[in-house]
């Protein structure tokens, strides 16, 4: 007899036929000595039984198990049982590996319709597939427990469910799940019955208020960090808005705009020309442009320790003080913001993880969307992510 590898533990291989298709006849290793039901071990035989299951294709051709076995009856409870078979889920006619090659192929690209030619099953099947395979990995995020470093940002879905969050594992780089609904209100259910909530440490989020007092009621002892990506927006943008307001002509004009944006060892020849152009005929946005950058340096610098962040809490505080003292209502606005949120933008000088993860994340979520021409079943949005984002 020779050793045939089938893929699947737990089975002696016996023979195999060459037709129009591999047929390959195996039979159980160890047999069944208690009863599944009852648990009693007077049991007997009630005859062979012979299950035919679609395995993996061989060398181009699709292939079929033939699992040799026997029906078992329990004496004590009088029930009559088949013996489990690995790799073989009940009432299913093919195997666990080819249905995984299914769910992968499908999940690489393949289409349904020429998935269900080469694979010679309807395309249904295909669907259906897939679907119990997302459904299975769905179905694990109720038993996980909450990942330690959590990243919470809004995306948006369709006409019908403009808003959905998502909640991201920024530790090991995967979506954990997505809810629709952005207000505590629509989160409640979901947050309320999440597992380990209470040992999050970090809660990355943007400035939002409504974010933020849903993290302080459900996840207590995580610390809060600002997203690094929306607090340099909101500090371009208020400088921005002032600067339109003293230089009108700067409104449409990109090559200025492009300029005033970008860091002094960032700027080309070009960029030195726009700015010392700029600065003549307005010296107002040369302390301006000064200002906003030193605040964007500050609020990029990662990796500090707890002593060097001293320092620079006490320049963040001197800065803001200065923005809160300007006659121009555009940086008011920003010291406001800005103390309100000063200790989440402390924090992002300790922590480095930020929801860029999580905005990289929306980006595929927006091609699967184009890919599936739109989802109006949100749960079926959902499995799709958490299949091939979890």
């Amino acid at each position: 007899m020779r050793a045939v590898k089938i893929g699947i533990k737990g089975y002696r291989y016996v023979r195999s036929e060459s037709e129009e298709k591999e047929i390959v006849h195996v039979e159980l290793e160890s047999r069944p000595k208690v009863c599944p039901r009852c648990g009693s071990s007077n049991v007997v035989g009630k005859g062979r039984y012979e299950r035919r299951a679609r395995h993996l294709d061989t060398f181009g051709r699709s292939s079929e198990l033939r699992i040799a076995t026997g029906r078992k009856q329990c004496r004590g409870c009088g029930k009559s049982f088949l013996p489990e078979m690995p790799g073989l889920r009940p009432w299913k006619r093919s195997t666990e590996p080819w249905r995984e090659s299914i769910y992968r192929d499908h999940d690489d690209g393949i289409c349904a319709t020429r998935m269900a030619k080469t694979r010679e099953v309807g395309s249904a099947s295909v669907a259906r597939i897939y679907g119990e395979f997302t459904s299975r990995k769905a179905r694990e995020r109720l038993s996980l427990e909450c990942p330690l470093v959590l990243g919470i940002d809004e995306h948006r879905v369709h006409r019908g469910m403009p808003f959905a969050t998502t909640f991201c594992d920024l530790k090991n780089h995967r979506i954990f799940d997505i809810v629709p609904g952005r207000s505590e209100g629509e989160l409640r259910a979901f947050l309320s019955r999440l597992k380990g909530r209470e040992k999050v440490r970090v809660v990355c989020i943007d400035l939002s208020n409504p974010y933020r007092r849903m993290v302080r009621t459900y996840f207590p002892r995580a610390k809060i960090v600002a997203d690094r990506f929306h607090v340099m927006r909101i500090i371009i943008h208020h400088f921005m808005e002032l600067a339109r307001q003293i230089a009108p002509e700067i409104k449409n004009h990109r090559g200025f705009l492009s300029a005033l944006r970008k860091r002094k060892d960032h700027l080309d020849a070009r960029d030195h020309e726009r700015l010392l152009k700029l600065f003549a005929r307005y010296p107002a946005l040369a302390p301006l442009y000064e200002k906003m950058h030193a605040l964007r340096s500050l609020m990029s610098l990662k990796h500090q320790t707890k002593r060097a962040c001293r320092p620079l809490a006490a320049a963040l505080l001197e800065l803001i003080s200065e923005l809160r003292q300007s006659a121009f209502a555009p940086l008011v606005t920003l010291a406001q913001t800005l103390q309100v949120w000063s200790e989440p933008l402390a924090a992002m000088w300790r922590f480095t993880k930020n929801n860029g993860i999580t905005e990289g994340f929306h980006r595929k979520m927006k091609l699967i969307q184009r890919r599936a021409y739109g989802f109006k079943n949100f749960n079926n949005y959902r499995l799709r992510v958490i299949a091939q984002c979890g």
